[in-house]
């Protein structure tokens, strides 16, 4: 279990909370909660929920099924993939509507583009890690690349981590990562720039399970 701060400009504005089970199929389930705080609570709920049942095949992650769940106020925001390895068919359901994407090895859905990472950065001679997502009804490209090694103050401990920069496709946005191997590379930190200000995740706490 992880659980993040979510800040704009140093505002609290929400809590992520992540999570990961074994079911008793030897399936994994990630599950990951954000719900709006401080004061932008008061003007509006983005309370968002994902899921993503995967496995592991050869210590490569494989999804199966994806559900993405966001309440906009009086409004439901609905999605959910289901990938067919067998027949290589992603099908895409949002609103009442269906389609399909041809599904090809290596395929991700977004919540589970940061265990990929966690995984890959086992290889330490890698420095730069290429996924395609499932996002928005195609596939995208994401790219991370190694900015080298700092020194991330969490809560009064110190971990030493890799600092990475995500971007992805032609975007110019950049998001940077900073990963602690000694929580098994899990991102302790991210920070995003945009022209209204910045936006970060620092963790708060954590816990891992035997």
């Amino acid at each position: 279990m992880a659980e993040y701060k979510l800040t704009h400009n140093s505002l609290e504005i929400g809590h992520v909370a992540l999570s990961i089970s074994l079911q008793e199929n030897g399936q994994y389930q990630l599950t990951s909660t954000t719900k709006t705080s401080g004061a932008l609570a008061f003007f509006r709920n983005d309370d968002v929920v994902e899921t993503s049942l995967f496995e592991l095949s050869e210590d490569h992650i494989r999804p199966l099924s994806y559900h993405y769940q966001q309440a906009l106020g009086k409004k439901n925001k609905n999605i959910s993939l289901q990938f067919d390895w067998q027949k290589h068919t992603l099908t895409n359901s949002s609103q009442g509507q269906d389609w399909n994407l041809t599904l090809t090895k290596g395929v991700l859905d977004k919540a589970l583009l940061q265990v990929a990472l966690m995984l890959d950065l086992n290889n330490p001679a890698s420095q730069v890690f290429r996924y395609k997502v499932a996002d928005g009804g195609r596939l995208k490209n994401y790219e991370f690349s190694h900015l080298g090694v700092e020194t991330v103050n969490i809560k009064g401990t110190e971990y030493d981590t890799v600092k990475l920069a995500r971007q992805k496709g032609s975007k110019p946005s950049i998001t940077y990562y900073w990963c602690a191997p000694e929580l098994h590379n899990l991102p302790i930190l991210l920070q995003r720039e945009k022209s209204y200000g910045t936006f970060e995740m620092r963790l708060t706490n954590v816990k891992f399970y035997d």
